[in-house]
């Protein structure tokens, strides 16, 4: 039987083996590069927050020295001319040494005592990112690049070293000899395991794992420029990195305010699983989600911007993988925000979610009850589906979005939520309205969740500006403001706001797509005349109401002239002015100066052309754009109105956007090319060459698209 046998290639098999093991080895490695890019961070962090102690030194007198018992002659240093501890440090031992009465050893006593006064006062200080501390910003970037690549090949890799432990275990033959003097079941096993490495190297899979190895590279090694682009782009993602292992004590952000010692200390002890997270949390995001977890019944009132969104999410992620068992959530949201709600979920966790809204309502409740997951629907569809839960299904997680929509106790649709309190294991209401002064609004939402506090928050009522009535609201209610939380220069937070059609958006771009007006479909939403039934108006004006309560301004952009005259009617005495292609130059620093002395609320609104360029609105703290723009340079200037210096808020981005339009094809095309230019191009002819992206070949296929897509209209 053994001459039988046909003796493998033991060359080829030893060239392949070496292959798997070097492909298993640089993976290996690659996770092994979190724990060097995290020493890489902290030793930058300490060099950055060390340069701000010594400036700091400048801030004490000399006169500190004093306090450190060491003999040192404070005043001969005064007299000659030394008044703070930073004059002191810049000298070198030969200028300490000539002042009378400092000698060697009272130099060295000298930068001892400053060296650890300074070393205190560095663990203090918050590192800020800002474009000089690129080397630092870059080391981030590779962190969050390789992270991203680490979490999405974890498994893959796993399945490869599995199989390259397999290849040991087998104590196949590896020599001619070898196999000369070997048993046939110690041959025939080699021959099935050299059929499964011919198998394997030669897979999709090998292959993909091959190609993977030159995407961490680029992925781990992130140029300058690409680094600082990330960084412009999302600073939101640096700062969360840096407070989670920056080793300064001072970027520990601000986490809770008015809650007592005790139970802040045992929620922040609470566990927290992040591993089905594709995200980056801040501080305070963490700890929202323990508080979640930890009270089960609360009210989350994070100021607008603050990702309260992302936060429900994390704590839904941590019951999935905790949880071994069929998990169902509901959320209940405005119309306007269920895809939103659908892509954050998508983006930022593994749970499947299904829309429960429109002529589609059942068969997605009926796979979201038999398979687990996110059911997202609005408040006017609750009515349909509660009988359907009520006394029927087990809630995980129930999330009310816009909670503030349910201040009414006698409307149908608080009625239909209360119903739903005995069948939710947690509830989680989220609003970004302030609710402290609103005391019977804010009962009336406690007295769903805890009701057997209500009685106490009511007896408060007028004291409800006191840290007393606060920590009162501790167990149910937390609210974090972006002044509390984000201490750093002011980072921009882009959200892609996705509308559905209305009916009459519907109608009127599929006639756009018809006619193959390319102009026209970039208007979708705002191409009928009554803007009352425009999805992204109806959007628009609940991201102006929370500004509004909020105290923030707006600056509202779109390329088209006729969209800009639509919503300027629509906002009426709320917009203070309009900058367009037809207001004279001369004027328009007029009405910007009356855009930065208007009340909070108010609305400047500005064709991206005309109010994108020469104008500083940094009164403004949230850009709001209708519709994507052709060149990514058109939104980058006009952000860089508003995100500038003198800029004490964080911006909020939102773009408003429809889906299964040309806004999504143009969103998908401008990722995809901002990316290639973040990577290969710069301030240079490259640059301006890529304003020129959207080539006629582009909008054809485009219009081609849509076109198929809404033929049956």
């Amino acid at each position: 039987m053994g001459e039988m046998m046909n003796k493998p290639n033991f060359k080829d098999l030893k060239q392949l083996i070496k292959a798997i093991d070097d492909t298993n080895g640089a993976f290996k490695s690659f996770f092994d590069d979190r724990a060097v890019q995290e020493k890489n961070i902290k030793a930058l962090c300490s060099k950055a927050a060390g340069e701000l102690a010594r400036q700091e030194l400048y801030n004490y007198s000399v006169e500190e020295l004093k306090n450190a018992k060491a003999g040192i002659r404070v005043q001969a240093l005064m007299d000659a001319g030394y008044k703070t501890l930073g004059d002191v440090a810049a000298c070198t031992d030969y200028q300490l040494q000539a002042v009378d009465g400092i000698g060697e050893k009272q130099t060295e006593a000298i930068h001892r005592v400053i060296t650890q006064f300074a070393n205190s006062l560095s663990s203090g200080q918050a590192v800020s990112l800002d474009e000089s501390k690129v080397e630092l910003i870059t080391e981030l970037a590779n962190y969050i690049n390789s992270e991203k690549l680490r979490r999405d090949f974890a498994e893959p890799a796993a399945n490869l070293d599995k199989f390259a432990t397999e290849i040991v275990g087998s104590r196949m033959i590896r020599s001619g000899i070898h196999w000369i003097f070997s048993s046939n079941e110690t041959k025939a096993r080699t021959l099935y395991m050299a059929d499964r490495i011919y198998e394997f190297t030669g897979s999709a899979f090998f292959r993909k794992m091959i190609s993977l190895i030159d995407e961490y590279q680029a992925a781990s090694h992130t140029s300058q420029e690409a680094a600082l682009a990330a960084y412009r782009r999302n600073s939101a993602d640096f700062y969360a990195l840096l407070e989670n292992i920056g080793s300064v004590t001072g970027n520990k952000a601000f986490v809770y305010d008015s809650i007592p010692a005790q139970l802040a200390e045992e929620i922040d002890g609470t566990e927290l699983d992040l591993g089905g997270f594709s995200g980056n949390l801040r501080a305070y995001q963490v700890f929202g989600a323990k508080y979640i977890l930890h009270q089960k019944k609360v009210l989350l009132g994070d100021e607008m911007g603050l990702g309260k969104t992302i936060q429900a999410i994390a704590a839904m992620t941590h019951i999935e993988t905790t949880e071994k068992k069929k998990n169902h959530y509901l959320i209940v949201c405005p119309a306007s925000v269920l895809i939103n709600w659908a892509r954050e979920l998508q983006k930022f966790s593994r749970i499947n979610s299904y829309i429960v809204h429109g002529p589609g309502a059942d068969d997605s409740f009926d796979r979201w009850q038999q398979e687990g997951g996110a059911a997202i629907t609005n408040y006017e569809t609750m009515g349909k589906i509660v009988d359907r839960i009520d006394n029927h299904m087990r809630l995980s997680l129930l999330v009310i979005d816009e909670a503030h929509y349910m201040k009414n106790p006698d409307a149908k649709r608080t009625a239909y939520i209360r119903r739903l309190d005995n069948e939710s294991e947690r509830i989680l209401l989220m609003t970004g309205t302030p609710l402290e002064n609103r005391v019977e609004e804010m009962c009336n939402l406690i007295d769903f969740v805890r009701p057997d506090m209500t009685k106490e928050v009511r007896s408060l009522a007028n004291v409800s500006h006191l840290p007393q009535f606060r920590e009162s609201l501790a167990p149910v209610y937390i609210r974090r403001t972006r002044k509390q939380v984000l201490k750093e220069l002011p980072p921009i937070n882009e959200e892609n706001e996705w509308c559905s059609m209305t009916s009459r958006d519907l109608t009127a771009y599929a006639a756009a797509v018809t006619a193959g007006s390319f102009s026209d479909m970039r208007r979708v939403s705002f191409l009928q005349d009554d803007m009352a039934e425009s999805a992204k108006c109806i959007r628009l004006l609940e991201l102006l109401e929370q500004a509004g309560d909020d105290g923030r301004k707006v600056v509202i952009y779109s390329f088209f002239r006729e969209t800009i005259a639509k919503v300027g009617a629509l906002l009426g005495s709320r917009c203070v002015g309009v900058i367009s292609g037809d207001t004279p130059v001369d004027s328009r620093q007029g009405i910007v100066d009356k855009f930065a002395d208007s009340p909070d609320g108010s609305v400047l609104l500005c064709q991206i052309i005309a109010g994108g360029v020469g104008l500083n609105i940094q009164a403004a703290s949230i850009v709001i754009f209708c519709e994507p723009q052709i060149k990514p340079s058109l939104e980058s200037q006009a952000l860089s109105r508003v995100y500038r210096m003198g800029q004490v808020q964080n911006v909020l981005v939102y773009h408003l956007l429809c889906p299964y339009t040309i806004d999504e094809e143009m969103m998908g095309i401008l990722e995809e090319k901002q990316t290639e230019f973040d990577n290969f191009a710069d301030e240079s002819v490259v640059a301006g060459a890529f304003d020129n992206i959207m080539d006629k070949e582009w909008i054809a296929a485009a219009i081609a698209n849509q076109k198929s897509r809404y033929f049956a209209f």
